[in-house]
């Protein structure tokens, strides 16, 4: 059987997130730097890199993280100001 090259990204997506999942995501402070090397090395814009790799740690940091409904309010935040 013959895999499309859309399956295929697909399930290299599956793969990593789940890879990501396990291993946890390293923030660097020459994180950026490096996903620009790796880009350049593979030969993909770096914005795009960019824009995959911030999508993909959102992703999964709301995974674990949900954004919440409502906003959240400390009631004593401006008291004694």
């Amino acid at each position: 059987m013959h895999m499309t090259e859309e399956r295929k990204g697909q399930i290299a997506l599956l793969l990593l997130k789940d890879r990501l999942r396990g291993e946890g995501i390293r923030l660097k402070p020459d994180m950026k730097r490096e996903i620009g090397n790796q880009a350049t090395k593979i030969g993909v814009p770096i914005e795009e890199a960019m824009q995959f790799v911030e999508g993909m740690v959102r992703e999964l940091v709301e995974e674990v993280f949900p954004p919440r409904s409502r906003i959240s309010f400390n009631p004593d935040h401006d008291r004694g100001m």
